[in-house]
């Protein structure tokens, strides 16, 4: 949703950590490859120079805060997609949360997000246009 903010590099560092995420608990679900695939689409990166790189989440803590937040929030999301919050993958956000410098009350409102976004996405189709807008508008004000 907000990746597109990346440049190159922080792009690539993120997708090196989705791969990280989306294997800690030793289970690439079906749900992480596809988001996994709209990440790349987004940030317009091939999965070959993402291999190609020896850039990693270190080169993240110099980005804006806003940017820190963005792939944090991303990750909290990617964590939640498979419907299982496993404590591998805890472990692992509170790690990269902590080395991004991410305060406790963002990490607390983005997976808040998640669960109530999860909640929110049984709307009907007719409603679908004005929820997604109105989650975009959360977002927004949660990466601020």
């Amino acid at each position: 949703m907000f990746l597109n903010e990346l440049n190159q590099n922080e792009g690539i560092a993120f997708m090196k950590l989705v791969e990280e995420l989306s294997n800690v608990d030793n289970a690439f679900a079906k749900e992480e490859k596809e988001l996994y695939n709209d990440y790349l689409e987004e940030l317009g990166i091939k999965e070959d120079e993402i291999k190609k790189s020896n850039l990693d989440y270190a080169s993240l803590k110099n980005s804006s805060e806003r940017k820190r937040n963005i792939v944090y929030f991303e990750l909290v999301g990617l964590a939640l997609i498979d419907g299982e919050y496993d404590e591998k993958e805890v472990e692992f956000l509170e790690k990269i949360g902590s080395e991004l410098n991410i305060k406790r009350n963002k990490k607390i409102a983005f997976a808040n997000y998640f669960f109530n976004f999860l909640d929110v996405y049984g709307f009907s189709v007719v409603d679908a246009d004005s929820k997604i807008d109105l989650l975009k508008e959360q977002a927004e004000k949660l990466l601020s």
